[in-house]
């Protein structure tokens, strides 16, 4: 997910709690993304991507579910980065168990709308 381009992991406990007290969300299907755009010093765009314990119990099923957003979010990188503003975005999965891929492509369609219409 790191490029030059602007797209990077959100990896820091600190900004991670930031976007959650701070931020606001969007949502559509199972997905809910948390977003806070600071006024300025940030120049790239960070992403991060959750799926609760208390959603998804069993750990392989929860990687899993991280790695179809994760390729979601590859396929997508163009309009991410042309619709998203920098700042930092954590995605979370609030389903149950498993999920298609083609269902979370369209999950993330949908929040990259409602993201548009919010904004």
């Amino acid at each position: 997910m790191t490029r030059e381009n602007g797209l990077e992991k959100l990896k820091s406990k600190i900004r991670i709690d930031f976007v959650f007290e701070r931020g606001k969300a969007v949502r559509s299907g199972n997905l809910i993304m948390h977003y806070f755009i600071p006024e300025e010093g940030v120049e790239k765009t960070h992403v991060g991507v959750g799926v609760p314990k208390k959603s998804v119990i069993m750990a392989y099923r929860r990687n899993r579910i991280k790695r179809q957003i994760k390729a979601v979010i590859r396929q997508r990188e163009d309009d991410i980065l042309g619709l998203l503003s920098p700042g930092f975005y954590m995605l979370l999965y609030k389903g149950k168990y498993s999920v298609s891929s083609e269902s979370l492509l369209l999950d993330f369609q949908g929040l990259l709308r409602n993201f548009r219409e919010c904004d």
